[in-house]
């Protein structure tokens, strides 16, 4: 068999029909879109084009939408952008995250408050043993200097499925931004900003089958956020710097495939991971599941083998054809056991001997049962060997 790639939360494979097309904006119409001739005015229609299918995925105004180099720079521009222009007169900030978000927003949070001593504090809720964020601990960790809230929909590891309705109507309520981080949930679960009251949220084009390196950040129309980048006048003066062409169409060609078949998909999706944890589950003992199965994202499946290390796994299936992770693909390399495991309660032994499986549009049955009987045949071996 060929290899089995399951690591669709990582990135994802580009559709050929973005690849088409990005290739049609790389080498014919390959126009500036700043640029007034034909050719610059080409690429602006198309520009303007991919903005529009973006923007009906969350039910946003085209104005809203602003494109980035991916999900890491739109959550650090949100978050930054719209602290450090609220304190620039010396007022006091408080801001209410959690301690398993993305490292994006994680790490901003951290160096805001480092950086900024006597203005910032923040608060990083704790999870419930699943992963999710209570709209209730946001509430009550909401105070007179809290000026903004940053919670994902979709946890990258577990695949938690936060309230965002539920905090985004709190935070309104309270006149609080509300920021979410969307990389993992953007045309995989119904979003609405109206209605769902989010201020800015973030969202990447390598997780929907499209390219790397392009992303945006819907930023509600009044909401005044500092550019994090200076030059030209490009995305209306808020980030500055020569629109990645093709990258832009491509994105905007994922997204208007995506959302024609993420029923289906998604449906699919959920009975391939629930196929893949059955098979795991009859035949090795001693695991704890670490996803949601009921309620959370249909495409993530963490696990952890007791007597198995993370790594010593991963490798072992590799070997075999079979690509998985052991977590956040920005945090590989780290020897630390994962933040999101240990927030959810996992001791550091248990944290460490994880896996996630995150399962995508083109993986079929026959992969998953192959990738099933893998990762029984590894985890036999690897215990063995460290019993011996």
């Amino acid at each position: 068999m060929k290899n089995i790639y399951l690591d669709n939360s990582a990135t994802t494979q580009v559709d050929p029909e973005v690849a088409k097309i990005m290739t049609e904006y790389m080498v014919e119409k390959f126009g500036n879109p700043s640029s007034i001739h034909f050719f610059g005015q080409q690429a602006k229609y198309a520009m303007d084009n991919a903005r529009e299918k973006v923007a009906k995925v969350i039910n946003a105004g085209v104005k809203e939408i602003f494109f980035t180099s991916g999900g890491t720079e739109s959550d650090n521009w949100a978050i930054r952008g719209f602290v450090e222009n609220y304190i620039k007169k010396n007022n006091k900030a408080h801001i209410v995250t959690s301690r398993i978000e993305h490292s994006a927003v994680y790490e901003t949070c951290r160096m805001l408050e480092k950086k900024y001593p006597q203005l910032i504090t923040v608060t990083y809720l704790k999870p419930d043993k699943k992963g999710h964020i209570s709209p209730y601990e946001v509430k009550k960790a909401l105070t007179s200097d809290t000026v903004i809230v940053s919670i994902m929909h979709v946890n990258n590891e577990i695949g938690a499925i936060n309230d965002i309705a539920e905090i985004g109507r709190i935070c309104r309520e309270k006149c609080v931004l509300f920021h979410t981080d969307a990389v993992q949930s953007f045309t995989k679960i119904p979003i609405n900003v109206k209605t769902m009251n989010i201020d800015l949220l973030s969202a990447s084009s390598h997780k929907i089958y499209g390219p790397k390196g392009v992303g945006l950040l819907y930023v509600r129309n009044k909401v005044d956020i500092l550019p994090i980048l200076f030059g030209g006048k490009q995305e209306s003066g808020q980030r500055n710097g020569t629109e990645n062409l093709p990258g832009i169409v491509g994105f905007g060609k994922a997204a208007e495939i995506a959302m024609k078949t993420y029923k289906k998909d998604i449906q699919r999706i959920g009975s391939l991971r629930n196929k893949l944890y059955e098979l795991i589950s009859k035949d090795v003992k001693d695991i704890i599941l670490n996803s949601d199965i009921e309620e959370g994202y249909e495409g993530i499946l963490n696990i952890s083998f007791d007597g198995v290390e993370g790594e010593s796994l991963l490798l072992a299936l590799d070997m075999e054809g079979v690509a998985v992770s052991t977590g956040s693909a920005c945090s590989a390399g780290s020897v630390k056991p994962s933040r999101v495991l240990l927030g959810i309660g996992l001791m550091e032994v248990d944290a460490q001997s994880s896996i996630r499986f995150s399962i995508g549009r083109n993986n079929t049955m026959e992969e998953i049962e192959f990738a099933g009987n893998a990762v029984i045949k590894a985890v036999e071996r690897l215990r063995s060997m460290s019993w011996m």
